[in-house]
């Protein structure tokens, strides 16, 4: 089996996309904000979630695919719009 794991994971939106191509199975995600983390653990709700990138010791399963989540604010109505 392929597994997955995400850093900046957002809502999970580029680990879904992954296994809707590839399938698989996501073994852990690392995401701080508390919206996006409600919804990762809706739809996750057996993975953890590591919370801070910069706080862990990063003990965790190795994994065969890595998706990184780019900050959407700079683009998004979530920010100011301002781009890179």
């Amino acid at each position: 089996m392929v597994t997955i794991g995400s850093l900046c994971s957002g809502y999970g939106g580029l680990d879904m996309g992954l296994q809707s191509v590839i399938g698989g199975e996501v073994l852990w995600h690392f995401e701080y904000d508390k919206a996006p983390s409600k919804i990762l653990a809706h739809h996750y709700p057996d993975i953890p979630n590591h919370g801070d990138i910069t706080k862990t010791d990063w003990d965790i399963p190795a994994v065969d695919w890595l998706t990184a989540g780019y900050p959407c604010q700079p683009f998004s109505e979530a920010g100011k719009r301002k781009g890179v």
